[in-house]
């Protein structure tokens, strides 16, 4: 028996990346919530276990908006989890998106099989799948749940319904995932088009219903639906047509994006001209299998159906955001969907050659390895700083139990119009609509989530973030002195912030929480903790040792908009292999202002 005309074997193969990339998000996550996940995640939780509504209205809590999107599919599992420990644990969300990540994989493999395609093929799939272009939607629970489950459904949906079975028994589990695509992502409904190439082969009287399903979900969806403050309507951006169709072209190409690194202009060119190339590639293999396509049953279905998913995606983005920096298109979130459009591609190249050579078929390995390994390369800095604001952002929480976040009044004064006031659970509302630092309500929401989250224990700092909380607040001959020299850092203390600069300082990055971090301490021994933001992947350093990832040259500001006016001593401290050490001491910074 010849091992490699073995399909499990290739399979066995491809887990190498799956491998690697579960092996990453466990050395570098952090249990800590970001942004939206306040809102979506502990405010829901909140809300559902300790509100005084109905079980009507709370069924109806299970879907509720936040920002543009229903969230279903996160609410599920986040009360799944709280109800089965009793606290919510961010990296258990982390894991159960990356695990739709997974979920794609699989169904890729059963979609080779199905059809009898070259099973070595989920080889440079999952090399090019497993990237770590889409980090965030590894190490933000919301994106994970959001972005990487909405992609895995998708993907059920259309396998369930290209499948060679009883049309009846599969068309209703795709009405009913079809259902959880829709609350599980503001752009599942487009699933309803995307399926058609698939759709053909039912008869006429399942469009229909495929059709009323569609019309009825995105109706449930839009009932009692609010735009949010901080999401321009489509209808005011589609006379801005030059915008549109320029960021529609640099989105479909945005893969190529995974070759350089995040501060990159020429990526931008790139990606227009490649997302031009590949639309008109595809137009032409379209065209050229168009009596196969409308006609007959085969393995182009599935393809096409997620191109056209991907299609649709990028239209709505593009329309979307016209009014946005062109850049935003190469936000981590979003790299989820280039890279599912990158490999329908190459099942689609592969489709137009299938007397695929020997050398041929190691090129696509070695491209895969290629996109993968470079993927890791160029994201490794965005990774570190992430995580590292996740780090101190929690741990300030956790001191302060709220976010200092200020404001104008009337006469042109800070204002702390944010302050949580609330002191029962119940008093609490649901996830809120408009959750952006723009507006009072927004951040006043937020700091309440916040409060009652750790007044109540919801939640509580993984060991590596509570021995940095004591380190910080510690008094400062307590702790280990850093090497002299080792950190030139220079600051200054400019109207609306301070700034800092350090040409020469690097750091070695074990754990999501290492860095390097400030903490702004007043005569109450009240403390505010930031992260240095490192500017430069340490190349030399990086080359020569894998056992963590090393960085360079830290420069940024801290803005005194997070910070109450007063007099206040800085301790700068460095983390290495979660060991704290202080760095120095800046014995007087006056804030004023924002």
């Amino acid at each position: 028996m010849n091992l490699f005309s073995q399909r499990h074997f290739y399979f066995f193969l491809s887990l190498a990346p799956a491998i690697f990339f579960y092996f990453f998000l466990q050395k570098f996550g952090i249990n800590a919530p970001f942004a939206d996940d306040w809102s979506a995640i502990n405010g829901f939780i909140i809300r559902f276990f300790h509100g005084d509504d109905s079980f009507g209205n709370k069924i109806a809590l299970l879907a509720s908006q936040c920002n543009e999107h229903r969230e279903g599919y996160l609410s599920i599992i986040s009360l799944i989890q709280y109800s089965i420990s009793g606290q919510i644990n961010y990296m258990t969300l982390n894991l159960v998106g990356a695990g739709a990540t997974l979920g794609v994989h699989f169904l890729l493999n059963g979609y080779l099989h199905r059809y009898q395609l070259p099973h070595w093929w989920i080889i440079p799939l999952a090399f090019i799948w497993y990237n770590a272009a889409y980090f965030h939607n590894i190490f933000w629970p919301v994106c994970a749940l959001q972005h990487n489950s909405i992609v895995f459904f998708i993907l059920f949906v259309f396998y369930v319904l290209d499948g060679k079975g009883k049309q009846s028994v599969q068309f209703s589990w795709a009405i009913f995932l079809a259902f959880i695509v829709v609350f599980t992502s503001g752009n599942g409904f487009l699933l309803f088009v995307a399926a058609f190439p698939i759709l053909k082969n039912y008869r006429w009287t399942y469009w229909v219903i495929w059709t009323i399903a569609g019309i009825a979900f995105f109706s449930l969806y839009m009932w009692g639906y609010q735009h949010p403050f901080q999401r321009g309507h489509l209808t005011d951006n589609l006379h801005m047509v030059a915008s549109i169709i320029q960021i529609f072209f640099v989105y479909l190409g945005s893969f190529v994006g995974v070759f350089f690194s995040t501060t990159s202009e020429f990526r931008v060119g790139l990606s227009l001209g490649m997302g031009v190339a590949v639309f008109m590639t595809w137009l032409i293999f379209v065209f050229r299998h168009i009596y196969q396509i409308v006609r007959q049953k085969s393995s182009l279905d599935f393809i096409l159906s997620i191109q056209l998913f991907i299609l649709a995606t990028a239209l709505i983005y593009s329309i979307g955001r016209a009014n946005l920096p062109i850049e935003f298109v190469f936000e981590s979130r979003y790299a989820i969907n280039s890279t599912l459009f990158l490999m329908s591609l190459c099942l689609m190249l592969w489709h137009m050659f299938p007397g695929i050579k020997s050398w041929r078929a190691w090129t696509f390995v070695a491209f895969s390895m290629l996109y993968f390994g470079i993927s890791y390369w160029n994201n490794l800095l965005a990774v570190v700083n992430f995580t590292s604001s996740q780090s101190a952002a929690i741990i300030k929480h956790s001191i302060q139990h709220r976010e200092h976040y200020y404001f104008k009044d009337s006469l042109g004064r800070k204002a702390d119009l944010g302050a949580p006031n609330l002191k029962k659970l119940s008093q609490l509302g649901g996830p809120i609509v408009d959750f952006t630092a723009e507006l009072p309500a927004s951040v006043k929401y937020a700091n309440d989530v916040v409060s009652l989250t750790f007044k109540n224990g919801f939640f509580a700092l993984d060991k590596h973030e509570a021995k940095l909380e004591k380190d910080f607040q510690a008094n400062p001959t307590s702790l280990a002195k850093a090497p002299q020299g080792k950190d030139l850092l220079r600051f200054s203390l400019e109207k609306n912030g301070l700034r800092y600069l350090g040409e020469k300082t690097r750091a070695k990055m074990s754990y999501g929480s290492d860095g390097m971090y400030v903490v702004f301490e007043n005569a109450k021994n009240e403390n505010w903790v930031f992260n240095l933001y490192f500017m430069e992947l340490d190349r030399a350093r990086q080359i020569k040792f894998h056992d963590a990832i090393y960085v360079r040259k830290v420069e940024g500001m801290i803005p005194f908009i997070y910070l109450p006016d007063g007099d206040y001593r800085v301790k700068l401290f460095r983390v290495e292999d979660n060991q704290t050490s202080l760095v120095g001491i800046l014995p007087h910074i006056p804030v004023k202002g924002m």
